[in-house]
């Protein structure tokens, strides 16, 4: 499963592998309500769990929910939004024009914050 989309590699409990398909948009908008091209600086800290563990989940089909929560902190939150964006970046392509070889493709800004705010509201409820 999802064994051509691009990776990002990120450090949790062990090396791991985030990747971005159409199954991760799917059941991001089925648990959210929300498609992933409306992420904007009002995602909750919720979203942003959801989102990573579909993402990891790609890799690792038998990881759970509770496990990916359990490996993410808030401390890290603006590592894991930078991951996000990179990976989309990869993922989205911008333009009609190929990426240069070797080159990164620019990726999108997600704005997630270490700092309380609407992200932090549903872990306050």
């Amino acid at each position: 499963m999802g064994e051509n989309a691009p990776k990002v590699e990120i450090e949790l409990d062990k090396t791991r592998h985030m990747m971005f398909t159409f199954g991760v948009a799917k059941k991001f908008k089925e648990l959210t309500g929300k498609a992933v091209e409306e992420i904007d600086e009002d995602m909750t800290f919720d979203e942003v769990s959801v989102l990573l563990y579909l993402m990891l989940q790609v890799e690792d089909p038998e990881l759970t929910q509770e496990q990916a929560d359990n490996m993410l902190h808030i401390r890290n939150a603006e590592e894991y939004g930078k991951k996000i964006g990179e990976l989309m970046g990869l993922s989205i392509p911008e333009s009609e024009t190929p990426p240069v070889e070797g080159e990164v493709p620019k990726a999108p800004e997600i704005p997630i914050s270490s700092s309380p705010g609407p992200m932090l509201e549903s872990v306050s409820e």
